[in-house]
This record gives C-alpha cells, sequence and structure tokens, in this order.
C-alpha cells in the first residue's frame, strides 16, 4: 500500500508538471510533423470540415429519401412489437445514412487531403470521432425517440425525452472531441505526462456534465428507475426514487478518482468507468427491447383483432357467393375484437411474467457490462463474481418456475371453482363440491414448488463449493428416522393419498365420517378441515377415518310425509301429485333442477287420527332442500283447492272408572289426566340425519 502511494505520488507529480509544459510539449509536437508544409494543420482542419460538410448532406439525404421511401409516417403503433421494428427498422436506416455520411466524407477527404502524413492520420481521427458520434445519435433516438412519442417504448415525457436527448448527445460530443485529442497527441508522440493529464481532463469533464444530466432530470429518471406504480403507495417505489441519484452521484465521483488513479499508474480498464452507467441503461433497453420483440412475436404473439376481422370478413364475402346472403359485418367484427381482447387477456399473465423475467434478465446484462468495464469478468468460473453470476442465473431460472408453475395451477384452479357467487344461497348442506381437479391441484402446486426451492437450493449450494452428498445420506437417515418414530404420521399421508385416489371426497363436499360431519374447506397432506353446519371446524387425520358417507355425489332424494284424514281420495290425490310434479318440471327456474319429478308414494302409514301420503324427487346434491320448500307451499296449495284436509294429531283418552266405585272424577280431574298425555304428543319424531342437520342451520 505505501509503495502504491509514492508510484501515485510521483506520478501525479510528474502529470502536474507536465501541465505547465503542455503549450510547449504541443507546439513542439506539430512542429516536428510539419516538414515542408508547416500550414498542414490549419490545412487539416480544413479538410475535415470540408469533408464533414459533405458528409453531413449525405447523410441528410440519404435519411430523408430513406424515410419517405421505406419508413413513411403512421399512426402510433398500438402493440409493443410494431414499436419496436419500427425502431429497429428506423435505426437500421440511420446506419445506411452513416454508411453513406462515410462513403462521401472519406471521398471528399480523398479528394482534398494531401500526402502528409500527420495530415491524414488526423483527419482519420476526425472522422472517427465523428463517426462515433453518429452511433451514439442512432442509438439515443432508439432508446429515447425524441419528436416521436407514438414509438417510444420508455415512460417519458415528450419534454423529458428531448432534453435527455440533446444533453447526452452534447456530453457524447465532449467526450469524442477529448479522446480525439488524447489520440491525435498520442500520434503525435506527446509525453506521456501530458497523455495523462489530458485523459484525466476528458474524465472529470464527462463526470460533471454525466453528473449535471442526471441532477437537471433526476424526476423522469427517477420514475424511469423505479418503473411504473402498479400497485399504489409502493414503500420500495419510494426508497428507488429517494436513493437512486445519491447513489449514482457517488458512483461517478468513485469512478473519476479510480480512472484518474488508473491512468496515473498506466494501469488498464482507465477509460470508461464513468460513463459505464450511462452505456449499460443504453444497453438494457436495447436488450429488454430485443426480448419484448422475441416474447410479442414468438413465445406469444399478440391475437390482433384487426387480423381477426380481416379473416372473418373473407369467410364473409365466400358465405355471401355460396348462399346469397349478406350477414351482419359490424356484428362479426365486434365479436372478433371481443375473441382477442379475450384471448389476450388469458395471455396476458404469462405475457406479464416473461417481460419481468426479461428486465431481470436485461439487469444482468447491463450488470455485466459495469463489471467488464471495472476489469471484472462475470463469466470466469475461477472468481467470486462467476461463481455469484452462475448462482444467480440458478436462482433466476428457478424463480421464473416457481411463478410459472404458481400462475399454471391458480389460474387453472380459478377456472375450475368458477367464478364468485354460482352458489345458491338456498342450498344448505350436500351441495356440489368442487372438481376432482381443484380438490388435487392444491396438493400438487405445494409439491411442485417444493420440489423446485429444494433442487435450486441443491444447485446453488453445490455452485458454493458445499458438497451435497452428505445432505442425501443426512436426509435419509433422518427420513428413516421419521419412519420409524412417526408410523401415525405416515399412515395419515398415506390413508389420505389413498381417499384422494379413490376420489372419496372434495373440497366443498358435506361428507359424514360418523364421528364428525361438514363440509370439506381444506385438504393437506396429513388431514383434512370439516366445517360443521353449526359453525364449529373439525380437524381429522387421514389415519383415523374408516368410512366416508358423502352426501354430495351424483345425486340425492328427498322425501316428504303428509298427514291427510281418512276421507281423502288417495287416488285422487295421487293424480294431483302428478299433475302438479309435471307442472314443476316445466317451470322455467325450478324444472331443471329436478332428476325426477315429484311422484307419490301412496299411503305408508296408518295412524290413530291421520294416514300418512309420502311424496319424493330426485334433485342434484344441495338442490333438494330448495325444492322442498316449494313442493310444501305447492301441496298445501292444491290440497286446499281440492277439499283435501290435513289431519291433526289427535289422542282420545277414555278413563275408566270401577262402577263400584261412589267416587266420580269432576271435569278438572279428567283434565288433569288428558294432560299427561301432552308431552308424547309433542314429541318431535326421529328424522333423517341429513334432514335434521339442514333445519337446525
Amino acid at each position: 500500500m505505501v509503495r502504491l502511494g509514492l508510484e501515485l505520488r510521483a506520478a501525479l507529480a510528474e502529470t502536474l508538471g507536465a501541465a505547465a509544459a503542455m503549450p510547449s510539449m504541443i507546439s513542439a509536437a506539430i512542429a516536428g510533423r510539419a516538414g515542408d508544409n508547416p500550414d498542414w494543420l490549419l490545412a487539416t482542419l480544413g479538410v475535415l470540415a470540408a469533408s464533414l460538410i459533405v458528409g453531413g448532406f449525405a447523410l441528410a439525404a440519404c435519411e430523408r429519401w430513406l424515410f419517405a421511401r421505406l419508413l413513411p409516417a403512421r399512426p402510433p403503433e398500438a402493440t409493443r412489437a410494431a414499436r419496436i421494428s419500427r425502431l429497429i427498422a428506423r435505426a437500421v436506416l440511420m446506419a445506411i445514412a452513416v454508411a453513406a455520411f462515410y462513403t462521401a466524407a472519406l471521398a471528399a477527404a480523398f479528394l482534398l487531403a494531401s500526402h502528409h502524413a500527420a495530415g491524414r492520420v488526423t483527419l482519420l481521427i476526425g472522422l472517427q470521432s465523428f463517426g462515433i458520434l453518429l452511433l451514439l445519435r442512432i442509438v439515443l433516438t432508439a432508446v429515447l425517440s425524441p419528436g416521436n412519442a407514438g414509438i417510444r417504448m420508455l415512460d417519458l415525457d415528450e419534454a423529458s425525452a428531448v432534453s435527455l436527448y440533446r444533453w447526452l448527445l452534447a456530453t457524447g460530443a465532449v467526450a469524442a472531441v477529448t479522446v480525439a485529442l488524447h489520440e491525435w497527441l498520442d500520434a503525435m508522440d506527446l509525453d506521456p505526462g501530458g497523455h495523462r493529464l489530458l485523459a484525466i481532463l476528458s474524465v472529470g469533464v464527462t463526470c460533471l456534465m454525466l453528473s449535471g444530466v442526471a441532477v437537471a432530470h433526476r424526476g423522469a429518471l427517477g420514475r424511469l428507475v423505479a418503473g411504473p406504480d402498479a400497485d399504489g403507495d409502493n414503500g420500495y417505489r419510494r426508497m428507488v426514487q429517494r436513493l437512486w441519484l445519491p447513489l449514482l452521484l457517488l458512483y461517478f465521483a468513485v469512478a473519476f478518482v479510480v480512472s484518474t488513479g488508473r491512468l496515473l499508474l498506466e494501469r488498464e480498464a482507465a477509460i470508461g468507468l464513468v460513463a459505464a452507467p450511462v452505456l449499460a441503461g443504453l444497453i438494457w433497453a436495447a436488450a429488454y427491447g430485443a426480448l419484448v420483440l422475441v416474447i410479442d412475436r414468438l413465445l406469444l404473439p399478440r391475437l390482433d383483432s384487426s387480423s381477426r376481422q380481416t379473416r372473418r370478413s373473407e369467410d364473409l364475402a365466400r358465405a355471401e357467393e355460396a348462399a346469397g346472403e349478406l350477414p351482419d359485418r359490424e356484428a362479426v367484427q365486434a365479436q372478433a375484437a371481443a375473441e382477442a381482447v379475450e384471448a389476450e387477456g388469458r395471455r396476458s399473465p404469462y405475457r406479464n411474467l416473461l417481460d419481468h423475467g426479461a428486465t431481470i434478465l436485461s439487469a444482468v446484462i447491463a450488470l455485466g457490462y459495469v463489471l467488464s468495464r471495472w476489469g471484472i469478468d462475470p463469466r470466469d468460473k475461477s472468481s467470486l463474481v462467476g461463481n455469484l453470476f452462475e448462482i444467480g442465473v440458478v436462482i433466476f431460472l428457478a424463480y421464473m418456475s416457481y411463478r410459472a408453475v404458481e400462475l399454471t395451477i391458480d389460474r387453472q384452479l380459478h377456472r375450475e371453482r368458477g367464478q364468485p357467487g354460482e352458489r345458491s344461497d338456498e342450498i344448505e348442506i350436500g351441495g356440489p363440491g368442487q372438481s376432482r381437479l381443484s380438490t388435487l391441484l392444491p396438493i400438487f402446486r405445494h409439491f411442485l414448488l417444493i420440489t423446485i426451492v429444494v433442487i435450486g437450493g441443491m444447485i446453488v449450494l453445490s455452485h458454493l463449493g458445499i458438497d451435497i452428498a452428505p445432505l442425501f445420506a443426512g436426509a435419509g437417515v433422518v427420513g428413516l428416522a421419521v419412519g420409524f418414530g412417526s408410523q401415525a404420521l405416515i399412515r395419515d399421508i398415506f390413508s389420505g393419498a389413498f381417499f384422494l385416489i379413490d376420489d372419496a371426497f372434495r373440497k366443498g363436499e358435506y361428507i359424514d365420517l360418523g364421528s364428525v360431519k361438514g363440509t370439506v374447506e381444506k385438504i393437506s397432506i396429513r388431514s383434512m378441515q370439516l366445517r360443521h353446519h353449526n359453525g364449529p371446524l373439525n380437524t381429522v387425520p387421514f389415519g383415523e377415518i374408516k368410512h366416508v358417507k358423502n352426501f354430495s355425489r351424483d345425486w340425492a332424494v328427498m322425501k316428504l310425509a303428509f298427514r291427510v284424514t281418512y276421507e281423502t281420495d288417495v287416488e285422487k290425490m295421487r293424480k294431483l301429485i302428478k299433475k302438479f310434479g309435471e307442472s314443476l318440471m316445466q317451470h322455467p327456474d325450478y324444472g331443471p333442477k329436478f332428476l325426477q319429478p315429484v311422484k307419490s308414494q301412496g299411503v305408508t302409514a296408518l295412524e290413530d287420527s291421520a294416514m300418512i301420503v309420502r311424496v319424493k324427487f330426485m334433485t342434484r346434491p344441495g338442490d333438494q332442500f330448495v325444492l322442498r320448500k316449494v313442493v310444501y307451499s305447492g301441496i298445501r296449495d292444491l290440497c286446499e283447492a281440492n277439499g283435501i284436509h290435513f289431519a291433526h294429531r289427535e289422542v282420545t283418552v277414555r278413563v275408566a272408572q270401577d262402577p263400584a266405585d261412589p267416587r266420580h272424577f269432576t271435569d278438572a280431574e279428567k283434565q288433569a289426566i288428558a294432560g299427561a298425555v301432552r308431552p308424547l304428543l309433542e314429541q318431535a319424531p326421529v328424522k333423517d340425519p341429513l334432514v335434521e342437520a339442514a333445519e337446525s342451520r
């Protein structure tokens, strides 16, 4: 460290000493190349100016002609792929125009330049520097699109885009001039101290100008760096907007100090550290645009409604010729547009995921460029950065796989479960559950996600130099110990697997396990949770299930009993119920719910004061409780309209008394004896468990 400090001090003293002698050194260098032409520098600068003017005219004329013929003005492009394609086409045409510039400028220089060697070197350095500036102009035009907001990809307003374009182009021009001057003085064999001084001045000026650009455009650049505010008040965005500018200015300061030190010590990677963030941003934009173009054109091509309308219009034209009919073209086009929007809506989550991946990948490419400018090769597997780069690739692939699996299964679950609100509020218990796929997919999702995380973690550990073989051996030993010590757990897991394979129950179904019953709310790897119709939530391990009674499968039969008087014409009532059942089958709301119509089962029992007549019907599980109300109400109205009377529960209490007993019961005593029978009359009859559960809700 002490030796390095001494070297820096000596190099700095030499450079500062060269500053005082710089004018004399430059004059000596120019005079040393004069030969027989003392005014060679002025003549060369004149030829350079003339060549640039000729090349500039060729550039402007070529661009105007190419844009007018091959890239005419259009309305703003609707899709990202179309905008990026237009930007690429524009950049290609501008590159062709730059080639025309070089052709014309070199031709003019060849005709006007003398045979002076130093003059030719000066001329070539000047043309080269101006060509680099023209290439920077192409890149800035493609990224910022000043004056053409219709194809701009970045989230910038027109004023910010134009201002950034001008300032960055001016900074590039200053940097190009200073670099050209540095190369020219090097070609003139200037003293090394003068080279270093000029390079340090170039780096310092570029650093100050880029810092000024960042400060002047901090609002627009802050929004651009933080990204779109999709989630409203986002703490991450606020933190990025607060920190990016101080960190960037700190980077410029550190880059200037490091570049100065490397220039003084004549080390590699001394030039370009200051401009690395700007160039990295341009590289990120170019890489992101290319990846978005691949996504929209190859992986997930957007479904354009206009192309669908065109195809449908062609089909309609052929149909008109064949059938002579005139379909409604506007309706067909509207339908095609709606189909395209719906299809694009199904693709948009995957497109957002790929866009997110493209953003990360582009940022990695830009970061790799910055590291390379600092002399760090991210592809070197022997270095820490190289290992971290490979670990980052593994984490990125695992993350994308994780999100793709999660997104696919969640979307499938959403389709399987249907939209919220489809289940009728009138369904009490035993309604249809979810599909088998929606029951199994959550478990399958957890298994896949855990597998991805474990495999990704193992690969990362192997890249960190950790031997993962003992981990597998340890996992085997732990698994064996768990197998012996947790037999109940293993029994629960295997029992649940076989229950799910047998499709014994699904989420949302009402089941009875003997000791507990309810609606299946959650299924895990070893247990499930049942919500009782009264509210309690029961957790049942699979290993404790002996049998399953499922009330939500296929169909359900509801049987209803009525008490009628003995004077009732049973055959007449049977016919009335049959007609009533047929009328319900034709009802627009209730008819589709019946699998079999309401039928009379005749007299099923005789009691002291009534005949018991029973009816039954078949429905989908859960609908029987909705239709039960309708059937009860309809039969009541039917009986009332046809003179059929329901029997009330009556019990005749005969009080026997010994004739030899002179005492007679009073009326009050007889009422008391009859009242003793009342609890037996009011006792509730035994009901079917499912009906009892439903009525208790």
